[in-house]
Formats: structure tokens, sequence, C-alpha cells
């Protein structure tokens, strides 16, 4: 992408003043002294793009107060009525548009930019109708009214998923991407990316680098995001075939054997066993529902002999079943009350395991604070005393108790097994828990069956009736319960389908991710890392780099910035004749290293055979930061202008000296902007 031109426009009372400038495709200078605008014209460029976040805000509130309230022409102050920047763009098939977006006025918004067709500032082509955007909002960057989409789009882009701090996935913004394409003077300086718009992306600052460099990390991470998301939803869809099978289960008093809670790809719907108890024994639910069909036969030939029956076989039978009745009543008793401990010692576990967690927690403080102190050589965390220097318990519990103590290290590793021990036990226990309450159900719906069977027997002992009802009301309970069973039947081997569908998802599932590469980087990768390590330090050494030996700086795979023996180059801080160990270059070398850092990025990017994602346009002000030597501005403008297929724009006042700029720009191709005075002034 380039950048033609660029205006500004102000109305006022006195008429219409601004700048109008345009940009070679590769390198321009804008020169101006301090306080002559030249970071105005910068930051209008940077606001006309919509990317103002970088300078550390939003809307027109980031721009000087010369192009939205008022501006001086010598003494006389001129009050601004409304003003507007327009900008010129060209992408790489060809196709110009311009950019109109409000700075000050009473009918457009800030956030609105309107995009023409056409080469209005360049070639005067006439404004026709705009199409309306918008920024900052939601869906800015998704909808196609959003102006980012747009410009996303305009660039040729089409910009990847990243992990987002809060565990999910977001568009890599086009802002994070300007970040490495556009550095401003007040805190541009201080990062190899720096100012990068917090968005909740994760490490932003490696996905712009990765995403620059055309690395395919980001098809693995879409890849395993999209596993991720299986992942949830196939676990999801387990549990809840689970929970419904383990309700509907325990609704019927069935126990569910050989079932895992979590998935599981190792599932065999052969294997889970129903099971029903008749409160003496466990039985298969096939068993179950058998021994009940012989009862319902067996109470019909009672039915049909009843009215034969003697009064002692009645009697008999009503003996039988208040016989039956006692023994169901015990054991629901014995179930509860088995029910009633198997919770207390639920709340005992719980409570170990909290007890045991806060003294683990408590250990590991105290290891912190020795560690740290030890590092500080302070005596107390080496075991002495920092008075009298004698030795000291390495526990907490000294004074307390008597006899061999064990050391933090010890401890912790005991208190963690016992964590985990606790943890188990408590999974187990609320199995049993879960068992009990079906045995418990099951008693009770027992219970009650027989207390009303037992009634009605009494009943028809005493009416002497012909037609027994007890007969007659457990026939109904059992076809009840036969049908209340089938119905569980059918629906228990429709969830074992699904979890059998379930468990063939997880396998393909894990199969793929046994699939994915083990490593970050591909070999194909790599070599563009590696090339991209060269081009830095050739451009470092180009740019006299000299606070350490340019042959051991290699780039991290784990941030992708530059480092020494494992720590990231960074300014020497000094203090007291020690150097910092968080820096490792002076001031202005690690502005040098920005230049190189940035510099690679395009290098690699339009390398044959390592094509990346970089735009083609780099913009700086003032990067001859901390006093810079005009050879060391030579050296970057030079390399900038050699740079096939980059357009570059750097704004610098070159320390106010004539002489200053011819050096760092003698014998270079490039274009100059420059102007007398201050850069706003009446439009012609």
């Amino acid at each position: 992408m380039n950048i033609r031109a660029i205006k500004l426009r102000i109305a006022t009372a006195e008429g219409e003043f601004g700048f109008k400038f345009q940009f070679g495709r590769g390198l321009t200078v804008i020169r101006g002294s301090n306080s002559s605008g030249k970071s105005t014209l910068f930051n209008c460029l940077i606001y006309g793009l919509g990317m103002e976040e970088l300078i550390g805000g939003k809307g027109e509130k980031v721009l000087n107060y010369a192009v939205k309230d008022y501006f001086l022409q010598g003494e006389t102050r001129t009050q601004v009525d409304m003003s507007e920047v327009l900008l010129e763009l060209e992408n790489a098939s060809g196709r110009i548009v311009t950019l109109r977006r409000a700075i000050r006025d009473a009918v457009r918004h800030p956030k609105l930019v309107e995009v023409f067709e056409g080469a209005h500032l360049t070639a005067g082509v006439v404004l026709g109708a705009p199409r309306p955007t918008y920024l900052f909002d939601a869906g800015s960057a998704q909808k196609e009214e959003g102006f980012f989409l747009f410009l996303e789009e305009f660039m040729g882009y089409q910009l990847p998923l990243v992990p987002t701090t809060a565990g999910g996935m977001a568009k890599l913004y086009l802002q994070t991407i300007f970040a490495a394409l556009a550095v401003e003077q007040k805190r541009g300086w201080t990062d190899y990316i720096a100012n990068v718009p917090f968005f909740g992306i994760r490490d932003a600052r490696i996905r712009v680098t990765e995403f620059l460099l055309g690395l395919s990390v980001f098809e693995r991470q879409a890849q395993r995001a999209k596993l991720d998301a299986e992942s949830v939803t196939i676990d999801s869809d387990w549990r809840k075939a689970y929970d419904t099978l383990r309700q509907a289960a325990t609704a019927n008093g069935v126990v569910v054997e050989g079932l895992s809670s979590s998935a599981t790809a190792m599932f065999d719907a052969s294997t889970v066993r129903l099971v029903k108890s008749n409160g003496k024994t466990q039985t298969s639910l096939a068993d179950h529902v058998s021994a009940m069909r012989t009862d319902h036969a067996s109470l019909g030939a009672k039915a049909e002999a009843y009215g034969k029956a003697s009064g002692a076989e009645a009697l008999q039978e009503l003996d039988s079943a208040s016989a039956e009745l006692q023994r169901l009543s015990v054991l629901h008793e014995r179930a509860t009350t088995n029910l009633t401990l198997q919770k207390a010692s639920l709340a005992e576990l719980r409570q170990l395991l909290t007890e045991a967690s806060e003294d683990l927690e408590r250990n590991k403080t105290a290891l912190k604070l020795r560690v740290l102190g030890a590092q500080l050589e302070l005596e107390v965390a080496t075991d002495h005393c920092p008075t009298c220097h004698q030795a000291v318990e390495d526990t907490l519990l000294s004074g307390i108790v008597s006899g061999p103590q064990m050391d933090l290290d010890t401890n912790i590793k005991y208190l963690d097994s016992q964590r985990l021990m606790l943890q188990s036990q408590i999974n187990g226990a609320l199995e049993e828990i879960r068992q009990s309450e079906i045995a418990v159900a099951d008693v009770a719906a027992r219970l009650a069956a027989t207390h009303d069977y037992r009634n009605s027997l009494r009943g028809d002992v005493s009416n002497g009736v012909a037609e027994s009802r007890a007969i007659v009301r457990r026939q109904i309970q059992i076809e009840l319960e036969l049908s209340n069973l089938k119905a569980f039947e059918l629906l228990a081997a429709s969830l074992l389908a699904t979890l059998g569908e379930v468990a063939d998802r997880l396998s393909s599932n894990q199969a793929a991710r046994r699939e994915l590469p083990k490593e970050t980087y591909s070999p194909a990768d790599m070599s563009r890392i590696s090339l991209f390590e060269k081009y830095f330090r050739s451009n470092a050494s180009s740019f006299g780099y000299e606070s350490a030996a340019i042959n051991d700086i290699r780039i991290s795979l784990d941030t992708l910035t530059p480092i020494l023996s494992e720590i990231e180059l960074r300014q020497i801080i000094k203090t007291k004749g020690q150097t910092s160990l968080t820096a490792d270059s002076s001031a202005s070398d690690f502005v040098r290293l920005i230049w190189s850092y940035l510099l690679a990025l395009h290098q690699t990017s339009v390398m044959r055979g390592f094509e990346g994602h970089h735009p083609g346009i780099l913009l700086m002000d003032e990067p001859g930061q901390h006093s810079m030597r005009s050879i060391s501005q030579h050296a970057l403008l030079q390399l900038l202008s050699g740079q096939s297929g980059l357009q570059s724009i750097v704004a610098a006042s070159f320390d106010e000296n004539e002489s200053v700029f011819l050096e760092a720009t003698a014998g270079l191709k490039f274009e100059l902007i420059r102007w007398d005075g201050k850069v706003i002034q009446p439009l012609t």
C-alpha cells in the first residue's frame, strides 16, 4: 500500500488554512524544526488512517489544538470553525481511494470515515458519492460498514484469529499490525513494537511479528482452536447425555455401572450395566424385568383361584406381606442411616481438603519468601538468626510440635500428595452417595408398594370379597413399573448410542491433535526466523550498534525479539557503577536495534521464497532519538531509500542543523517535504 498525498483543510472566518503534501513511492523526508508542526503533520497522517490509538487515544483529542481549536498567525489567534483530513491511498492492484475524516465538524462525527474512489488530491478527481464507514464502535473490523474491515480488504489482508487472554479467539486487529508500521515520537521508540492497542490479544507483539513474517503458526493455531472448541462441545454433549441417563436411572431405581462421567474415546456400550436392587441383592435390569413379569403372571393365577381360597390362605398371604414390609422398613432405615453417614464423611473430607490446601499455600508462600530472601542474601533465609547467627528451624511449626519435623520442601510435597489423595477420596465418596441415594429411593418405592399391598390384603380379609383388591393393586403397580422401565430402556439405548457417537468424535479429535506439530514453528518458519535474524544483525551492524557483539545476538523463539545470553536486548541503566541485568544497550543503541528490527521485518517479508505480509509502508517520527550521530541516521535513510517496494516516510528535525541534514541525506534519492514557518498556512 502507498500513501500518495495528505491534505488538512481548516475553515475559519479568515478563509481556508491547512496544508497539502504529496509523498514519493520510496523515501520521503519531512523536515521541520521543532514547534513548526512536523509532528502535527505526522499525527494527522496517522489520524487519517484511523490509527490514532498508536498515539495514545481515540478521536480528535489526540491531535494538536492547532487543528481543532485555534492556531496562531504571528500574534493573531485564528479560531477553527471546521477541520478535516483527506488522505489518498493506492493498493497493490492499483486501486486509488481518497479518505475524508472530520476533525471538527458540526455535522460529521470523527468516527465517520468517508471513502471516495479516485485520486482527488493528486489528479483532481472530483469527489463523488462517498462510501460511509465508521471507526471504533463494535463491528468496525467485522461489518461491511466498518472502516477497519474496508482498510483490511483494501490492503489485501485476511487477518487471522489469535488467542485472547480470556481464553477465546479474536481477530488480529489492523491497529496492532500498524504498531509495527508507524512509530510516533513520544513513546514509539521505547520498544521493538510499541504502543500496541489493548484488545485482549495474548502476546500481541509476538502475533504481529509472526503475521508480518508470514509464519504458518496461525494455521496451526486456528486448527488447534477448532479442535479446542470441538473438545468443549464433545465434553458438553457427553455430560448432557450422561446426566440425562443418570437422572432417568435414579428416578427408576436403576444403578448405571461401567460408565465414565467424563468423555472417553475408549467407550464400549456393551460394558455398561444397568442394575436393579430388590432389597436383598443386585440383579441386571433385564433379569429384574423378567422376574417382575413372572410375579405378574403368578398374581394372575392367584386372582383366578382367589374365590376358592380359604381364609387361612388369605391370612398367610397377609402375614407374608407384613413380614416383607417389616424387612423393607429395616432396609430403608439402614440405607437412610448409611446415606447420612456418607454425607457426613464427605463434609469431613472436604474440610480436610480445605485445610490441606490452606497449609500447602502457606508453606509455598514461606518457601517463596525464603528463596527471595536467599537471593537478597538475608541470613534468616539461609536458616540463621540475623542477630545471634544461630541455626533456626526450616519449618512453620517450630516450638509448636516436638520431635523431628519436615522442612518446607518435604512438607510441600507431603501436603500436595495429601491434597490429591483427599480429592480422590471425595470423588469416591460422591459416587458412593449417588449409589446410596438410588438404593434409598428404590427401597422407599418398594416399601410404599408393599405397604399398599398389605393394606389391601387386610381389606380383602375383613370384607371377604370374591375378588382380591390387593392382587389387582399389585398387578397395576407391576404394570406401571414395567412400563416405566421399558421407557427407560429405550431412553438408555438411545443415550448409549449418543455416547458412542460422542466417543467416536473424541477419538477423531485426539487423532487430529496427534497430527499437529509438536514444535511451535515449522521448519519453514524456522528458516524465515533465521533469515530475519540475519537481516537484523546486518542492519544493526550498518547502523553502528556497539553495545554488544553483534554475532552473539540471536532472535528468541519465545518472544521473537533480539536476545543476548537469554536476556532481551534493551537500554542500559547504570546505577552506582553497576549495569542493570534487564538491559544490554545504551539508549541510542537501543533505538538502533528498533530500526534494525522494523526494517528486518520488511526485508524478510519481501525476500523471494519467504514472502510475508508486510504492506510495504513504514512511518517514523524523529527516529534520531538521544542525539543520534548523523552517520547512523544516514545509514538508516540509505537502507530505507534502497528498499524495493518500501514506502518510508520519515519526519525529523535533524537537530535543526543544516549540516546534520546534509550529512544524513548525502547521496540519497528521496522526496523532501519542508516549509517555512508553521505548517498550517493559507490554502491556495
